[in-house]
């Protein structure tokens, strides 16, 4: 199935599932999944292909659902969520291979490069990051968040780790235990529209050259 929009009407409720009761979402459950998440498997299956990388996409690793399983959550915390999670990877397992993320809510889109670590993959980073390599990645990174106006997330250790000096010109890198830069834009009238494909797949190629680099430093 190729991505033909998404539903104006469904996209629209996800503003309020935050609020909604499980009586409430039975009512609504076919109106989102042929409004929002069916369609969010054809977008993320078709924005992988017009990349051009060998990234792969499973149904039910791609599409997040739309509820939120509660023993893991923080307490309080919505059972429905107000957004739509897609996901593409490059590598044998979702969990350690770099991806791409595309999280649609009733207003903007958000889209992320990045990669989850185990200790094999944090070591790497470590040594790319204190080395010439690092350099490579700070640029890009300098150049999204002036672009982009993009944020560079995740986990981070206190101190800057042994042998690295503290004043490391990448420090703050250095610290890092995940890795994830991401950026937002508003939605545009081609949400509901084939065109919309185009529209994530430019953005998702500005993070590309950070993508590759997580292939190049820390995939074997």
């Amino acid at each position: 199935m190729s991505f033909d929009g998404f539903d104006p009407a469904a996209l629209a409720l996800l503003d309020d599932l935050p609020a909604m009761t499980a009586d409430d979402y039975a009512r609504h459950k076919a109106s989102l999944a042929a409004g929002v998440t069916k369609p969010g498997l054809a977008l993320i299956t078709d924005v992988a292909d017009a990349l051009g990388a060998d990234l792969t996409v499973v149904p039910r690793s791609s599409v997040s659902p739309l509820h939120r399983d509660l023993r893991f959550a923080p307490e309080g915390a919505a059972r429905y969520k107000d957004h739509l999670l897609l996901t593409t990877w490059e590598g044998a397992d979702k969990k350690t291979s770099p991806m791409f993320w595309i999280r649609v809510d009733a207003h903007r889109a958000g889209f992320a490069s990045g990669i989850g670590f185990t200790p094999a993959v944090r070591e790497r980073w470590r040594a790319a990051v204190g080395a010439a390599a690092g350099e490579e990645l700070a640029a890009m990174l300098d150049g999204l968040v002036a672009d982009r106006d993009a944020d560079v997330a995740g986990d981070r250790v206190k101190k800057v780790p042994a042998p690295f000096d503290p004043d490391h010109p990448r420090a703050d890198l250095l610290r890092h235990t995940g890795f994830q830069v991401r950026f937002v834009d508003d939605l545009p009238a081609s949400v509901s529209s084939t065109e919309f494909v185009d529209w994530c797949a430019e953005r998702l190629s500005a993070l590309m050259p950070v993508h590759q680099w997580l292939l190049a430093q820390l995939i074997d």
